[in-house]
């Protein structure tokens, strides 16, 4: 045992013992390196030197990486330390079911279904990789103090594909809940976890086991020879329909099981909504509810900014050559160190880098060599703290090949002797263990060039590869084109001072190599990426188009390389990416092209196309740090936050073993981004205080500011501005004491995101409009779209529509000129709220419809749901009930899908639940929005729970209970007043002076309606604005002012029929006839009722029976129909 503590391996302190079993014990530990709680799992000592046991391990590791999910625990790492083997994983602060059900006995329905909703999401994420589990358990389920369930113990799993560790005859599982076939010992698939979910579905529901019998053993061969009870012969309070769902998971015969954890997933969310919890929700007639306008653009600016600058300062300005799919794998993997200067004399150190790069591609490429790029190499070389001039011993040449994914090195020294230069290099093949000196005799310097081909040539000759493959090498070989030795070592000065990121000495060394050779393109290709990494991008630009005009006569690879860098730093990334493509073609397998091309497809708001280019450079080498970082960079942007936690913590494990703080500094920022999406802001807090930590010590003023920044961002969050602001404030004053005016720009949106959630928008539009002159300034476009977004969010919420549309289509312009299709729908959606707000439906759908299919081909989960969920808002309006469900529903599923729990998921439940409140289907709506209130409330968000309260007080007015409904509507407008909400309050007040006129008290209505008319029209709420005209009138006509009532309706009639708005041309119509009618004209009131009871017959077609169920819609419907004559059916 290991005792509180004690410090394993120097690096985890004990806190205490969690468990103990069989194999060894579970204890809680502090990382030390990363200051996080983690759970230790090790092996007792005498079971450490069996081969099976220590493969367990292993084999828990590597297939629980493999599936990410939030209901699967997350493994970090394997590790050895003070003789002890052990596994870190993360921390959950709970309990297993098996002690859930010893301290309650039996859990009611709808939190068993709860439970095993998240197992089946858990399994499914599992199965989806190929992985079953095959010893699930209620010790291997945990729950933590969220509700969050989580699967543990891989340790058993196995592939479908692969064995796993199951031997000829072996039983491997718990025999309590193992599945028929697994006791009988016969192949096995995702359908043997589900008949274990089964067994523990059962004992929840019950606290027994469906096979009592005397031992483990009686009980698993019961298992093989009968069915189980069904759960209502031992409790007749269980739902029949949940015990069929149980019974079909313990089916002995699994074709008579579900099929999938997805199609079990599915009944239980079936079960959920008609059962016990909530399902399905749409919009109604009567009160409609104002929707929360949701602007896009604004909240966003940290994170993407955060995001951005990871971006830039890993992968974008790398030297490059690109990559697609390729059919042939490659049979050897070289890395060409640089050359260690052995002469002393330091006028010929920059040599030894430059020899290096230029054998890169002087070697030449194909399918069947991957040569590693020296700017992994240079990576390499730092994390692993090996120098430059360091002797290569072979366990650095192990290290050096691990870490960089090279079975083939190349590595040696160089020496003047009188004014000759002598090249003794080796290349060693590791995985044939063979040795070849490679010797160049004395040559001038001035000959080199010469010098490294005949190096190539021998290095070609000793590879491991078919003598087609040496001639396919030979055939693509290039060296850097310059004849002038002079502007050769101002290049590759220029490159190494580049990679070191002191590009003020690299543009004084790429100016030098184009003066000494006026025609060298790839000198002013690489100088155009220099000044486009200090932002400045004319000179950028200028000097990429010369490096292009200069490329005509260059090999393919040189020319297209150069191509792909002038049109990435003229930002036209569709021209870039072609290039790119181009490029790959001719280096097949260069994980510099993958990383450049990911990036670009990232910039483009392509995540799936960039995630695919980063995994390829993990397959070639799971150790790259920064495509990990890359990933989980993507796994954000892309909505999925909890799956970026995987990658984001192996990136870390792997900084900290090669202790590479840099790196480390921007992983912890990434994983604040996320668990700041994830609704964590303590932890995001956390991890960015410890990269403000290290980026302190390192003396990173510019990222200092950058997690300044980030960490106000929580701040503000949190509800604690003076924090925020003070943060902000030092971030600001650090960039411009820096001169970086790009990040200043930056700091003012934030700060004009401040301000705008503040309420204070002409505050806001200062700073954004000072911003967006400072992005005009430098000329990029890319901000200057995301300040005139912001500038027109600000307009949005001030109610001046005029010019928030005249500055989103500013913002669309440039966007589509830079064609980011993540941006562009993000335009599409604010335009689409503004045509929304002033009425012009029409136009609001094209705008939805359009960010809609750009989500979708962009794989943005996250930004689709959210324009399904305005959609479904946008059909409210229009009374087409049913198509507003649907599109509500969808959006709900695909927040479910990724796990969110942040403001858009309890909205969108929480729309959904009074969508289905509309349609007349009030239990069902009753519990989803149960469901939001508790996210709202744990979000503390005041404007979000008052909003759906008032959602719930709708509920009960369409089933006409009134008292309640004030009530509710009386408790949302007070927690509202403490918001700065202008909508939401305008329309909460419109709800109690509608339900007043409702109850009788119409003559002191009328002033406060008509006043509330005017307001709501002011801020341009179109819809609102009619709705309480319409309330106005109904109080008119109930004081006997007819004639000034059926002059507003006629107004009204003619505004709704514009408007195109079904519920609010019903309302008109009846209430027109009322006038009609009280004022003797009978005909022309009966046709008015004909008009009412036809658009009333056409929402029901589309929301379906239930709608007229609504005490509202009955009510409209019965007085129509009564004067009118005719029938509803």
């Amino acid at each position: 045992m290991l005792e509180p503590g004690y410090l394993l391996g120097g690096r985890y302190e004990i806190l205490n013992v969690l468990g103990e079993g069989g194999m060894g014990a579970v204890y809680k530990a502090t990382d030390r390196e990363v200051d996080r709680i983690v759970a230790l799992k090790v092996i007792r000592p005498e079971l450490a030197s069996n081969p099976a046991i220590i493969q367990r391990f292993k084999q828990e590791l590597i297939l629980a990486r493999q599936v990410t999910h939030r209901n699967v625990i997350r493994i970090y790492d394997l590790g050895e330390a003070d003789s002890v083997k052990f596994i870190t994983m993360e921390f959950v602060e709970g309990q297993d079911l098996r002690s859930l059900l010893s301290e309650r006995g039996k859990l009611p329905p709808a939190e068993a279904v709860e439970i095993m909703q998240q197992v089946c999401h858990a399994l499914e994420a599992a199965h989806t990789e190929g992985v079953i589990h095959r010893d699930l358990k209620p010790q291997n389920i945990m729950c933590d103090k969220s509700g969050r369930v989580i699967v543990m113990d891989f340790g058993l799993a196995r592939t479908l594909e692969g064995e796993g560790m199951t031997q000829t005859g072996a039983l491997i599982g718990t025999m309590e809940y193992m599945s028929p076939e697994q006791a009988l010992g016969s192949q096995l698939d995702q359908r043997s976890d589900l008949y274990t979910v089964g067994l523990i579905f059962y004992e929840l529901l019950t606290g027994k086991a469906p096979y009592k019998a005397d031992s483990a053993l009686a009980s698993l061969l019961k298992r093989t020879q009968e069915r189980a009870t069904p759960l209502t012969d031992l409790d007749s309070t269980l739902p029949m329909s949940l015990s069929n769902l149980v019974s079909k998971c313990l089916e002995r015969d699994a074709n008579l099981r579900y099929a999938s954890a997805k199609a079990l997933l599915a009944d239980l969310d079936r079960w959920q909504g008609h059962g016990a919890a909530a399902s399905l929700a749409f919009p109604a007639v009567g009160t409609w509810a104002q929707g929360r306008w949701r602007w896009i653009g604004i909240a966003a600016a940290v994170v993407i900014v955060a995001l951005a600058g990871l971006l830039l300062r890993e992968t974008l300005f790398r030297q490059t050559t690109s990559q697609q799919q390729v059919p042939a794998k490659p049979e050897v993997s070289l890395a060409i160190l640089p050359l260690r200067n052995a002469s002393g004399d330091t006028a010929l150190d920059w040599l030894g880098p430059s020899v290096a790069d230029m054998l890169t591609t002087d070697v030449g490429q194909s399918a069947r060599l991957r040569t590693i790029s020296p700017d992994r190499l240079h990576q390499v070389l730092a994390d692993l703290r090996i120098a430059r001039d360091s002797a290569i011993d072979p366990t650095t040449l192990r290290r050096l090949a691990e870490f960089s994914g090279a079975d083939t090195v190349v590595w040696g020294q160089y020496a003047r002797f009188g004014d000759q230069i002598r090249i003794d290099a080796t290349l060693h093949d590791l995985k044939h263990d063979r040795s070849v000196p490679l010797k160049i005799a004395g040559v001038a310097e001035k000959d080199i060039p010469g010098a490294v081909d005949r190096l190539a040539e021998s290095i070609r000759q000793n590879l491991a590869v078919s003598p087609d493959v040496g001639k396919e090498l030979k055939a693509s070989s290039f060296q850097p084109s310059s004849k002038s030795v002079p502007a050769l070592r101002d290049y590759n000065q220029g490159v190494q001072l580049l990679r070191e990121g002191k590009n003020l000495e690299a543009v004084k060394s790429f100016k030098a190599a184009t003066a000494g050779d006026p025609q060298f393109a790839l000198a002013f290709s690489k100088l155009a990426e220099t000044y486009a990494n200090l932002g400045y991008d004319s000179e950028a630009e200028q000097s990429a188009r010369r490096a292009v005009e200069l490329s005509e006569s260059l090999t393919p690879a040189e020319k297209y390389a150069i191509s792909a860098s002038q049109a990435r730093i003229s930002k036209n990334y569709p021209k870039a990416i072609e290039a790119y493509e181009n490029l790959a073609k001719i280096s097949p397998d260069n994980s510099n092209v993958r990383s450049a091309l990911g990036a670009l497809y990232e910039n483009t708001g392509d995540f799936s196309k960039a995630r695919e280019q980063y995994q390829k450079v993990l397959a070639a080498n799971p150790k790259d740090i920064t495509s990990l970082l890359a990933t989980g960079r993507v796994d954000i942007k892309s909505g999925d936050s909890q799956a970026s936690l995987d990658p984001l913590n192996r990136a870390l494990s792997l900084a900290v073993q090669v202790d590479n703080q840099e790196q480390k500094a921007l992983i912890l920022q990434a994983l604040g981004i996320a668990y700041s999406d994830l609704n964590q802001p303590e932890e995001a807090l956390h991890n960015y205080q410890q990269s403000l930590e290290i980026k302190r010590r390192l003396g990173q003023r510019k990222g200092i500011a950058d997690s300044l920044n980030m960490i106000a961002s929580v701040y503000e969050g949190l509800g604690k501005s003076a924090l925020a602001l003070t943060n902000v404030k030092e971030a600001l004053k650090i960039y411009r004491e820096i001169g970086d005016r790009q990040d200043v720009g930056t700091v003012l949106i934030n700060l004009g995101w401040f301000q705008h959630n503040r309420g204070k928008y002409d505050d806001a539009l200062k700073l954004f409009k000072e911003s967006l002159q400072i992005q005009r300034d430098l000329g990029n476009e890319n901000d200057q779209a995301l300040c005139l977004n912001n500038i027109g969010n600000s307009y949005a919420f001030k109610g001046d529509y005029d010019d928030a549309r005249t500055y989103f289509e500013q913002a669309l312009q440039l966007r589509e000129k830079i064609k980011v299709p993540s941006d562009i729908a993000d335009t599409l959606h604010n335009l689409g709220e503004v045509s929304m707000k002033m009425g012009q439906y029409d136009q609001a759908l094209t705008q939805y419809f359009r960010a809609l299919e750009l989500r979708r081909g962009a794989s943005d989960k996250l930004g689709a749901a959210k324009e399904s969920d305005s959609l479904g808002i946008l059909f409210a309006y229009q009374g087409r009930f049913g198509a507003a469900l649907k599109a509500r529903e969808e959006a709900m599923m695909g927040f479910r899908e990724l796990q969110d729990r942040s403001y858009w998921m309890a909205e969108t439940l929480g729309g959904y639940g009074n969508a289905l409140a509309q349609v007349g289907r009030f239990d069902e709506a009753g519990k989803h929005l149960d469901q939001a209130l508790s996210l709202a409330r744990e979000l503390k968000n005041a404007s979000l729970t008052a909003e759906i309260i008032a959602w719930q007080g709708d509920n009960f007015r369409y089933q006409g209970d009134t008292k309640s409904a004030k009530s509710l509507y009386m408790q949302a407008e007070q927690i509202a007043s403490k918001s700065s909400d202008r909508d939401l309050k305008i329309a909460l007040q419109l709800k109690l002076a509608d339900l007043s006129v409702a109850e009788g008290g119409s003559r002191s209505s009328i002033a406060g309606l008509q006043a509330l008319a005017d307001q709501a029209a002011g801020a341009g709420l179109k819809y609102m604005s009619i709705e309480a005209s319409l309330s106005s009138a109904e109080a008119l006509i109930k004081t006997r002012g007819y004639a000034r009532a059926r002059q507003v309706l006629e107004n009204l009639l003619a505004s709704s029929e514009k408007l195109g708005a079904q519920p609010l041309l019903a309302k008109s119509h009846l209430l027109l006839g009322t006038v009609l009618r009280m004022s003797g004209n009978a005909a022309n009131a009966t046709r008015e009722y004909q008009e009412a009871i036809q658009a009333l017959n056409e929402m029901r077609k589309d929301a379906g029976d239930k709608f007229v169920g609504r005490a509202d819609v009955k009510a409209m419907s019965a007085e129509a129909t009564h004067w009118a004559g005719t029938s509803t059916s």
